[in-house]
Formats: structure tokens, sequence, C-alpha cells
């Protein structure tokens, strides 16, 4: 660990950043103790740089894993009126159904507006809607671009496609020369997310407060674009549909049979620790491919951001964890080496440990700065973009749909038009006003 803190701080040193810390709100008189619940790897040790900075706050950090079961958990401690910690981490997409449930506290009580310039502006918007209250800081993100084989694309004589029409006529020149055994991409039909995250690139808008409502269009004009664009593809076999984070989609990425996929800043990590040297330094990164040809933009999937429940009792202190954990050159660069969060922080994306070539994923990559990629990425998110508090029924039913999109059942606007049909019921029989 010594070691490892030592290199740390070497890494901070070369990029000057120290100094890039902003001014964090003093810190309460007395002697505090907060609870934290999270899944970062590491941060129980992250925190002591926190202990040290304010040794009148003990931080005790709880790893819940993530899932289903750390949100169970937390909805019943706030439901309960008590059990609940001081902060907890929650994703940007399950982070409205909290605010609804009343459980979190409005940050900007306590100066968090203050902090809204060192953020990359639309993760702010996602912990913000309105622009006054803030019900949680931005911890880290994952804009999307695409990873490929740089080998293999120069086997089939393709160069990196910018454009999602470059991109239909390089899958089926792939599948001409390879005789079908080797596909060009892959398409995730159980992450709604994934989807979601090419729709939002385009501009694609899913949910949108009006007033004391909600808006909610999931067949919007950019995700039948997308969706009809990957069908096209799945249809002539010049894609595959292998499930995400499976061995046989691992599989198939290391032997050379999937080409390129669409990934989040947090997907080359996942590489690196799944193929290890199966393949390891002919895998690149480049923009994700657009629809119309010139300005880089992208779409996010996951991501979350530290919460202060409405329980706390030291709320002050609370928020200046939330800031430090999200801010500090220290957090922000543990927190990548220990559990790969790309950061929220803007100045945080151009940290050296980011673009550090001796170590995965970048290693794994070929020594590229993939960061500089995603990077580029998430400054081109649309800030203009919403979650709702019944995402969590959006999420499951979309796998429904795409299920049976893929047996035949129904078209890819089919499946759209049934899956907001029938999540447009959910959120009224949950009681909310959705037109």
């Amino acid at each position: 660990m010594k070691k490892a803190l030592l290199a740390l701080s070497a890494l901070m040193l070369t990029s000057g950043a120290l100094a890039a810390d902003p001014t964090f709100p003093k810190a309460p008189s007395g002697d505090v103790t907060l609870e934290v619940w999270s899944w970062v790897p590491g941060l129980d040790k992250t925190v002591q740089a926190f202990e040290k900075a304010y040794p009148n706050i003990n931080v005790k950090v709880t790893n819940l894993g993530g899932g289903p079961q750390t949100y169970t958990k937390l909805r019943t401690a706030l439901q309960a009126g008590s059990g609940a910690p001081d902060v907890a981490q929650i994703e940007y997409g399950f982070l409205p159904a909290f605010v609804d449930l009343g459980g979190l506290e409005d940050l900007s009580k306590y100066g968090a507006n203050n902090y809204k310039k060192y953020f990359v502006p639309w993760t702010w918007g996602q912990v913000s809607p309105d622009g006054k209250a803030v019900y949680a800081i931005p911890q880290d993100t994952g804009p999307f671009a695409m990873v490929y084989r740089a080998d293999l694309m120069k086997k089939y004589g393709l160069g990196v496609p910018k454009t999602w029409a470059e991109y239909e006529r390089a899958a089926a020149t792939v599948y001409n020369k390879s005789k079908g055994t080797v596909k060009l991409g892959n398409f995730y039909s159980t992450f709604a997310p994934w989807f979601m995250a090419l729709a939002w690139a385009d501009g694609g808008q899913f949910f949108r407060r009006e007033g004391d409502g909600w808006v909610q269009n999931l067949n919007n004009a950019s995700a039948k674009k997308v969706l009809n664009t990957w069908y096209r593809m799945i249809k002539k076999g010049h894609v595959s549909t292998l499930q995400a984070f499976t061995a046989d989609y691992w599989n198939a990425a290391g032997a050379g049979k999937v080409i390129t996929n669409m990934e989040a800043a947090w997907g080359p990590g996942g590489y690196a620790g799944s193929l290890k040297d199966k393949s390891a330094g002919q895998w690149r990164v480049a923009d994700l491919p657009q629809f119309a040809a010139g300005k880089v933009r992208s779409g996010n999937w996951g991501g979350s951001s530290s919460v202060v429940t409405t329980q706390s009792k030291n709320k002050e202190a609370a928020t200046l964890f939330a800031l430090w954990l999200n801010l500090s050159q220290n957090a922000v660069s543990s927190n990548w080496i220990n559990g790969g969060l790309f950061p929220a922080s803007d100045a945080g994306l151009d940290y050296a440990v980011l673009k550090d070539k001796t170590k995965n994923p970048s290693k794994f990559f070929g020594g590229e700065d993939i960061s500089a990629v995603y990077a580029r990425a998430s400054r081109g998110v649309n800030i203009d973009f919403q979650w709702a508090p019944w995402f969590p029924f959006v999420n499951d039913n979309f796998n429904k749909q795409m299920d049976l999109m893929l047996k035949g059942r129904v078209s890819p606007d089919q499946a759209l038009d049934a899956w907001q049909r029938e999540s447009l019921a959910e959120a009224r029989k949950q009681g909310y006003t959705v037109r």
C-alpha cells in the first residue's frame, strides 16, 4: 500500500494538480463521524487522505457491492426514517427515484452550486435538473466511444468509421470477406442504457420534467434511427447479439470474431481484465460514429453520484466529503486506480494518472492515450438529458421488447412503440402524471 501511495503521489506531482483542487467548504467544528455506503473498491483507503486533511472527521465506509440489493437497502432505510448513511452512492439513472422518495438533501443549502463550474457540464445536469436544487455531487461517468481491433481493421482494408453509414458499409465488407465468420460489431439487447446512450449521442430525449408532471418519449426519432440502423445489420448477419459481460462475448472478442464495440469509458478496463494477454496491444479507441459527420457528440452509459441523505445529522460535513471525494486530485486519482472510475471532474479528465501508458487499460490498448478520446467524448455529451423515477421498469421492459424484435415478432418501430406504451402505463400506475 505504501508503494502504491508513493506512486500515486509521483503521478500527482507530474501533473501539478494539487494546485488545481478548488477551495472546499470550511469543516464544521467538533468531532464528526460520517457513514458512507459505496461500491468503489479501495474507498476505505482513499478516505484516509480526507481524514488527514480534516482530523476531526472520521469516515466509516461500508462497501455494499452495488446492484439492486444496494438500492433496496437504501430505500428501506429511507422509508423507515432511520438507518440510512450520511453519504451514499447512486447511479444517475436511479437518482430521480430517490429524489421523489424525499430522502435526499438539497445540497444547494450548503453551497454546492458554487462547485458546478468544476464538473463536466452534462454531469451537473444529472444531479440538478432544474439548475437550482442539487441532489448529489457527480462522481464518475461513462461517455461513449468505439473500441476496435486495429490489426483486423487493417486486414480487411478498412479505415475507422466516422459515420454510421460508413460503419454499415464496413460491416458488410467484413461479413463478405470473412464469409460470415467475423462480425464488425455487437448489439447489447439486454442493457437499455447502452442503447439509450447511442440515441443520447444523436440528441435523443427519453424523459423530461414538465411542471409537476413528466413527458416520456421512448420512441423518439433518434431512438428509431439507432435501432433501425442496428436491426438492418442484425438481419443481414453483419453484427452479433452476444450478451454483454459473458464468456461468449469475451471469447469472441479475444478470438477476433467481433472487431468493434461501443463502450463506456469504464469498458476498456473490462477488456484488459477479461482478455488479459489474448489480443493485448491490438485494441484501440476512436470517437463514436456519428449520423452526421462533423462535431463529435456522445452519450453516456453508467456513472454515479454521491448523495447526502436527509437522515444525516452532519449534513455540512457530508457535503464537504462528497465534494472532496469527487474534486480532489487525491480522491479522483485513487478512484481511477482502484476502481476504474472515469472522472466527472473536468480537471480530472486531464490528470496524468489517466494517461499512464505503462498500466492498463492504456497498456492493453497498445499504449494509446485512451483517456484523451473519452475526455473528448465526455465534453461532447448532450447536457439536456434526464431520467425518470420509474426508470427501473423501463430498464427491464426494454429487454422484453428487444427479445420480441430479435425473434422477428415485431419491427424495431413496433418494439419502441410497445416500450413507450407499456412504460407509460406503469408510470401512471405508480401515480405519476405523464404524457
